[in-house]
């Protein structure tokens, strides 16, 4: 937690008063963790109810659920009530347990200590981490890690406990991201017809129970968080190959890096015209070095050697061979369409159809380099500086430098945060007010605009009134319907929408709208006192009551 507290600095400083959100997936990403946080720790049946795009029903599942998020900074939003401390802890908790189970997944395959914690700088903090800190289900890359370190586990003397744990694992990996749980239950089912066809394992009934118990529990944990997403899917959510085409991984995607000493690359790419990548999957010099030092010595010849020290050659030859087929058929797949592969996949693993950036794949290819990284520095450590056990400071220096290396080529810099906006006094009213539907202008329609909703789904964590508002993956089809009549507030038109959707309260930003109409359209809202009851007269944010000929029926939901 230490080296995710330096190398994010100064994130751990500003816990609850900056964040990244410099864009509408960083703005999204902090109301998801807060909401599934609020959700758990006040309503949990009601978790997949979020207050976006009333009056629809389970629209958490509009997008990526981040329900691990929310339960590891529930603690962090019971006791602040910051959406911000509540994400930024979340960010932290991710490198580190990254970092972690990269680090357990290389001792459980007999790596030394020295060699894990390698493996666990390199994949914990990639560039690929960093450049994703505003996507926080894409930092959850410890599930990858954490379920190949369970299926190692299990393949090693298989048991229905063992099992267990790798359902549990698995399972995990799932609800923290729908991408790397796919990614994982693929890169463990490489694992296990590995171990199967190497171990001459078809008639041994302890491991095929132990798979049994593993699955059985991946469908009882992960199956009801995917219910909701099954009415999406018949509600024409779908990702289809033409979109997988475009975002998938191009040459560019793994020679681009953020960090510091990484940069001139950037520069030369933008030199030679390839400074257009799809992702951010550049592993590092030092890892790229320990991976093929770890080829080249598992692929030795076994001439000469005692019978003890080739049978112990073999299971590295394996292990290394296992991590080059995970690298190369991950890399294959993030090719897309294109490659053929992830078409097959597309077209025989159902979940595919909600994935749409096959160049994602990709951080299997880096926790596969991490690990062969991780082989390359055991054998470092134990066939050099462990030849030179009476030169313990020589040893130590080694071990230091290479771990030197790794923190240099994981510092990106300080982050670069945005201040918390102060909280307007609408919001601190709505707060307080009634539970009723809230309509927030301008109502952004346009494409480059849309993930403008994200302020107000922001601002909406300091009262979780429902929003009629809204921005994520899959956006209702009622929704678009409503957008010409309520960019024309306060039209009657809009006013129609508006009662249609039994919205009660109306937040105006006029410094939002063009500069020739929000001054102008405060005074009209003003002397609209047949529509509108002013609750809050303050400039640029105000906050009104809808008055209606008739009583409004109560939201239907909070």
């Amino acid at each position: 937690m230490f080296l995710a507290v330096l190398l994010t600095w100064p994130m751990a400083a500003r816990l609850g008063s900056a964040g990244r959100i410099d864009s509408g997936d960083a703005r999204h990403g902090i109301w998801n963790v807060a909401w599934v946080a609020h959700a758990l720790t006040t309503r949990p049946a009601s978790l997949f109810d979020a207050n976006i795009f009333y009056p629809h029903l389970g629209t958490l599942a509009y997008s990526e659920a981040n329900i691990v998020a929310g339960v590891v900074a529930a603690p962090v939003w019971v006791a602040t009530k910051n959406p911000y401390a509540a994400f930024n802890t979340v960010v932290l908790v991710a490198f580190a347990g990254a970092a972690l189970s990269a680090f357990l997944l290389v001792r459980v395959l007999g790596g030394s200590r020295f060699g894990a914690t390698i493996a666990g700088l390199i994949y914990g903090f990639s560039p690929y981490m960093f450049a994703h800190i505003p996507h926080i289900q894409l930092l959850m890359t410890f599930g990858p890690a954490l379920s190949m370190a369970a299926m190692h586990h299990f393949t090693k003397a298989p048991s229905v406990r063992r099992g267990l744990l790798l359902g549990l694992a698995l399972a995990l990996t799932g609800l923290a991201c729908a991408y790397y749980g796919i990614f994982a239950g693929l890169a463990t089912g490489v694992g296990l017809v590995w171990d199967l066809v190497v171990h001459r394992r078809l008639r041994d009934a302890r491991f095929w129970a132990g798979v049994a118990v593993a699955a059985t529990v991946v469908l009882l944990i992960v199956g009801p968080f995917f219910i909701p997403y099954l009415s999406v899917r018949d509600a024409g959510f779908e990702r289809s190959l033409n979109e997988a085409r475009v975002h998938s991984t191009n040459f560019g995607a793994y020679f681009a890096s953020a960090v510091v000493v990484h940069r001139w690359m950037l520069d030369l790419m933008e030199r030679w015209g390839l400074d257009r990548w799809t992702e951010v999957l550049f592993p590092g010099f030092l890892a790229i070095g320990l991976a093929i030092l770890a080829i080249v010595v598992a692929t030795r010849s076994r001439r000469g050697l005692p019978a003890e020290a080739a049978t112990e050659g073999d299971d590295s030859r394996r292990r290394v061979t296992l991590y080059i087929a995970i690298a190369l058929l991950a890399f294959w797949a993030s090719l897309g369409p294109a490659g053929g592969l992830y078409t097959w996949l597309y077209h025989v693993v159902p979940a595919f159809s909600f994935l749409r950036a096959p160049v994602r794949f990709g951080v299997l290819v880096l926790l596969a380099i991490a690990v062969l990284a991780g082989f390359g520095a055991t054998w470092l450590e134990r066939n050099r500086a462990g030849a030179l056990e009476h030169q313990r400071a020589l040893r130590t220096t080694l071990q230091a430098a290479l771990i030197a290396v790794a923190l240099i080529e994981s510092y990106v810099g300080p982050l670069q945060l945005t201040a918390a906006p102060p909280l307007a006094q609408a919001y601190r009213q709505l707060a307080a007010l009634p539970r009723a539907p809230v309509a927030e202008f301008p109502f952004y329609a346009g494409s480059f605009d849309r993930h403008r909703h994200t302020d107000y789904m922001l601002a909406s964590t300091f009262h979780w009134q429902p929003l009629i508002n809204g921005y994520s993956d899959h956006m209702p089809e009622d929704f678009f319907d409503a957008l010409p009549a309520l960019q024309t507030f306060p039209s009657a038109e809009a006013f129609e929408v508006l009662r249609a959707k039994q919205v009660r309260w109306v937040v105006v930003h006029f410094d939002a709208y063009p500069p020739e109409v929000g001054p102008a359209l405060r005074p009209q809202l003003m002397a609209m006192t047949d529509r509108l009851r002013v609750a809050v007269d303050e400039y640029p944010i105000s906050l009104y009551e809808v008055i209606w000929p008739t009583p409004q029926s109560a939201a239907r939901r909070p």
